[in-house]
């Protein structure tokens, strides 16, 4: 049997007492487990399995065709603020979302995983707005799976349009500046160069502020939604408003 540090991503019931759970692990990367009897009244590590909880899982197997055979877990961090507070558990549930429309199974992602605990930890204790961390971590997320922009260039003038509107087309990655635009607005997206700078790594000093928050998240669900089918944006999720401003 194998140790394997691990973040919850989602849990159902299944029979009477048993768990399926699909888990984020440093070491095996994403996995659906079996957990029998994990909701029985005599058992001790069912609370382990909850999402949005980081724990240490012992088990076995697991693969393309089986499911990890989950014997043990014991709780690291349960993220009882998160879990106490709908705002915070909203924003990781981002987080959630990401992670489960990006992973393939069975494929480790340390640094993706180290990033993803460090940014529920950042929720946990509330040091950074969440907004703010999640922004992070998708720009972060997105670097590490090869998803990040270049930094804007139009592609027709080759300018870089620094401090300028801009149309970016997240499908493949071009860059108009509003000069060489023409007719062909429909296919992208209008923002600012600085953000799209930021996102692609530079402009480290950048501050996200005002409704450059929203903007940039808006950035980001267009980048996200090219590579997870069906991704919700969040300016479509129940947040509490002043958190996107």
């Amino acid at each position: 049997m194998a140790e394997e540090l691990s973040l919850i991503l989602r849990a159902s019931r299944y029979q009477d007492a048993s768990k399926i759970v699909t888990f984020f692990s440093r070491e095996g990367g994403l996995r659906t487990g079996f957990a029998r009897g994990a909701t029985a009244r005599d058992n001790r590590f069912g609370a382990s399995l909850e999402p949005v909880t980081l724990c240490r899982i012992v088990g076995r197997g697991g693969g393309p065709r089986s499911l990890y055979r989950i014997h043990h877990a014991s709780i690291l961090d349960p993220y009882r603020r998160i879990h106490a507070d709908y705002n915070r558990l909203s924003w990781a549930g981002l987080l959630v979302r990401f992670l489960l429309g990006v992973l393939p199974p069975d494929h480790p992602e340390p640094p993706l995983f180290s990033l993803a605990s460090e940014a529920l930890s950042l929720i946990e204790g509330e040091r950074d707005p969440p907004a703010q961390t999640w922004l992070s971590f998708a720009r972060e997320g997105l670097s590490l799976l090869g998803y990040r922009p270049a930094s804007p260039v139009c592609a027709r003038c080759h300018r870089i349009p620094s401090g300028e509107r801009i149309h970016f087309r997240p499908s493949d990655g071009t860059v108009l500046c509003r000069g060489c635009l023409g007719g062909e607005g429909k296919a992208g997206l209008e923002t600012s160069s600085d953000i799209l700078e930021w996102l692609s790594g530079g402009g480290e000093g950048f501050g996200l502020s005002g409704g450059r928050v929203a903007e940039a998240m808006a950035l980001v669900d267009r980048l996200i939604g090219e590579h997870v089918n069906g991704w919700i944006p969040v300016a479509s999720v129940p947040f509490l408003p002043d958190e996107r401003r």
